[in-house]
């Protein structure tokens, strides 16, 4: 079972991306991705199955509807700047609004392996 993960990423995580991008002024392809990973996988299903999302249900509810965006850039702009989940605004951390809307679209596009395939792909053309 995935019990509190936005919060065990908040503190484990998310640290180390941002201290990253202190420090060389561009994102850890890898911790994006986990990012973009958990935000998908609070969408709760995967390919038709429930996934086991436990959390405080204000959480889960605000990725519920945080899914009901029509885009992946309205549903990173939304999780980024909670700033009630992450004691910050993301959304003003480089281009981590992007990365992640890109890194969401392929999750769901081409499954987490491929899509992190094109994700990295993408970044180190840039």
């Amino acid at each position: 079972m995935a019990h509190n993960s936005v919060s065990k990423f908040k503190v484990r995580v998310l640290p180390s991306l941002l201290v990253y991008h202190e420090k060389y002024n561009q994102l850890p392809m890898h911790l994006t991705f986990a990012f973009a990973c958990l935000i998908r996988f609070y969408k709760g299903d995967w390919k038709g199955k429930l996934l086991p999302v436990q959390d405080d249900e204000k959480i889960t509810d605000f990725f519920k509807k945080s899914w009901e965006k029509n885009s992946y850039m309205e549903i990173s702009e939304q999780v980024l700047g909670n700033r009630e989940l992450w004691d910050r605004d993301l959304t003003k951390v480089g281009d981590l609004k992007e990365q992640i809307a890109f890194a969401l679209e392929q999750i769901e596009l081409k499954g987490v392996e491929e899509g992190f395939s094109v994700f990295a792909e993408k970044l180190r053309v840039q």
